[in-house]
């Protein structure tokens, strides 16, 4: 008796663990594992990016016309029912006979002949008011014409359009003005005799007037944000040096940092002078003439 007891005190493990240990080892063994998840595989992460930016850039193409224009692209294994499971995926789906030419597409095909304008307003230190009515060219974002007026009606704007025909030769071939009611019908008829056509924007949609908005901020942030206007001779005095600068020396991210009215001829060699500016508002440098 004290011997079995012994004996079974030594097994670690009964015969029936060991068994069973073994079974658990030839059931894993033969057990089907799939190497991939089922259905077909994840289209090509480049091929994927090609059919959103081509569905987001052709809202009206469908997902046949998609799946042809990727495989042109060498993913020639990508198929309609590809295409739609990508865009569905990410919340894009097409819309046949929706397309047609967006705003912005239009401003970029139309820029070289859309001029934009748009009022702003100054306060002196005395608390008059004036009012500021600009012109920007769309493609270059020159500043063509401006003026100031401290009660500006229907008939002041009317002869600002007299003035740029006397002042520019090349007139723009369409407008771009908000529905200000200082822009009058009759200021729509001076402007068509001139052979500019006006592209009124949609109410409330100052959005649609960015280039307008955005030279708006950059007068205010770079020039009038930083002076106490006086008056309006002083006022007038503060615009002209700041337009001329904008127009002929400062740099412009979307025209590749050129200026609007082209690129600045730089020497590669002399001393760098310092040019101040609105009396030391903005600093401008340019190399010394050798």
């Amino acid at each position: 008796m004290k011997r079995q007891q012994l004996l079974s005190s030594l097994l670690v493990v009964k015969p029936a663990t060991l068994i069973g240990w073994h079974r658990q080892i030839v059931r894993r063994h033969w057990t089907f594992r799939p190497k991939r998840k089922p259905g077909r595989p994840r289209a090509d992460p480049e091929a994927e990016w090609l059919v959103l930016r081509i569905a987001r850039e052709n809202i009206d193409w469908g997902y046949t016309r998609i799946a042809g224009e990727v495989r042109k692209l060498g993913f020639a294994g990508l198929g309609r029912s590809t295409v739609e499971r990508i865009l569905r995926r990410n919340g894009l789906v097409p819309r046949p006979g929706h397309g047609g030419l967006s705003w912005a597409d239009f401003l970029g095909h139309y820029g070289d002949f859309i001029c934009a304008c748009d009022f702003f307003t100054v306060t002196t230190t005395t608390l008059r008011t004036y009012y500021v009515l600009f012109l920007i060219e769309i493609r270059t974002r020159r500043i063509v014409y401006w003026n100031v007026s401290q009660h500006p009606d229907g008939d002041w704007v009317a002869q600002q359009s007299r003035n740029l025909s006397i002042l520019h030769d090349d007139l723009p071939r369409y407008l771009i003005p908000d529905r200000d009611s200082k822009f009058t019908r009759h200021t729509d008829v001076l402007l068509r005799a001139m052979g500019t056509t006006p592209v009124l924007l949609p109410a409330r949609s100052p959005d649609l007037n960015a280039h307008a908005e955005r030279w708006i901020r950059t007068a205010r942030e770079e020039c009038l944000d930083h002076i106490i206007i006086l008056k309006e001779r002083h006022l007038r005095w503060a615009l002209n040096e700041f337009v001329h600068y904008y127009n002929s020396r400062r740099p412009h991210r979307s025209l590749q940092l050129h200026s609007p009215e082209g690129p600045v001829q730089c020497r590669p060699q002399g001393q760098v002078i310092r040019e101040r500016i609105l009396a030391s508002l903005i600093n401008d440098y340019y190399r010394e003439a050798a």
